[in-house]
């Protein structure tokens, strides 16, 4: 993955780089040796197990993954409303629903 730091559009046009993203961050050498696509599901269980050993919330909890979600079908009701929402969003039904209908 890699980042654009440049608002300009297309970036043929900029002499800006793209900047890659590594698990460490932005423009930071990858530290992991598994670079597997698979790699991530290893990592994410073995933070799993030690979590529920060390009586603490995995790195990626479910409350990240809620506001992730949560973020994504933002988009989706902010079309259906026409308009910028507010978060938490005050209709917790999939708007994918009400936009089919």
């Amino acid at each position: 993955m890699s980042y654009f730091p440049d608002s300009s559009w297309p970036t043929g046009r900029s002499k800006t780089e793209w900047v890659p993203i590594s698990s460490a961050g932005i423009g930071k050498p990858e530290p992991l040796e598994n670079r597997r696509l698979e790699g991530g599901n290893v990592l994410a269980v073995k933070d799993l197990i030690a979590a529920i050993a060390e009586d603490r919330q995995p790195l990626c909890s479910v409350y990240e993954a809620r506001t992730a979600t949560e973020m994504i079908v933002a988009v989706f009701e902010s079309q259906r409303l026409g308009g910028p929402v507010t978060f938490p969003l005050p209709n917790r039904q999939n708007p994918l629903v009400s936009l089919a209908g």
